[in-house]
């Protein structure tokens, strides 16, 4: 029988992972059914006049897109899920010939980091949803300049081809980001944890501030990588109570 720790923190794990789907539906079904709330987000980013039926010459655009300072820091922050999933193959890699590390790693929660990348911002994100969404870039969209309709996120209507902006791909790994603080021991969370919660939190932002996703694609994107975390704990310690 397992322990009562061991069962109270397995609930925790399935509470939290029901909650945050939930939250997910929920926020997709509010974006949804009001779909301007996505482009009045965008609109704060955008300068000049308004794009509906533009006058050639006329229509604004997103700024922030071009200020080399904004360039950079996105990058930056674009190479960090990267580095984050380097770090855990190389700490797998170094375990598998040292026999001190593998007593003293988190291995079963390094592979499960990876697998949930793997799930979250790769299968689910840029194989099914991106993929197959169609809904248009803000910076697509007739109401910003470009020449498609605009599409209310989870409608799958929309003209995009290929790349599409329903969810973020790049928010999705940010949002990973966040789960790598589960690896780590608790007295080092304190300090790590808020660079890694700002960068993150500032990957989705930046991906609305130029006009590359709506508020619903960031938000979601970077939200379905948690919960998809999560679900991997609560699925560890159910494992682990056999």
């Amino acid at each position: 029988m397992a322990p009562s720790h061991a069962v109270s923190r397995q609930r925790r794990y399935a509470d939290s992972f029901f909650i945050l789907t939930a939250f997910w539906f929920l926020l997709l079904a509010i974006f949804h059914a009001w779909p301007m709330i996505d482009v009045r987000v965008s609109e704060w980013f955008f300068s000049g006049p308004y794009c509906q039926n533009p006058v050639e010459g006329s229509c604004g655009s997103f700024t922030l897109s071009a200020y080399p300072p904004i360039i950079a820091l996105r990058w930056f922050l674009y190479t960090l899920p990267y580095l984050g999933a380097a770090i855990v193959i190389i700490a797998l890699m170094a375990a598998g010939v040292s026999r001190t590390l593998r007593q003293r790693l988190p291995l079963r929660r390094l592979w499960l980091s990876l697998f949930s990348l793997g799930l979250s911002a790769g299968l689910m994100t840029n194989l099914i949803l991106k993929s197959h969404s169609g809904r248009p870039r803000p910076r697509q969209t007739d109401f910003f300049g470009g020449s498609l309709e605009f599409m209310p996120a989870g409608s799958f209507n929309g003209a995009c081809e290929r790349n599409c902006s329903f969810v973020s791909g790049e928010a999705s790994g940010a949002g990973w980001l966040i789960c790598l603080l589960f690896l780590l021991p608790p007295r080092y969370r304190t300090w790590i944890a808020p660079p890694v919660i700002l960068a993150s939190i500032t990957t989705a932002v930046l991906r609305v501030a130029v006009g590359a996703h709506y508020a619903s694609d960031a938000t979601l994107g970077w939200l379905l990588s948690i919960s998809v975390f999560v679900g991997m704990l609560a699925l560890e310690e159910q494992i682990s109570d056999r």
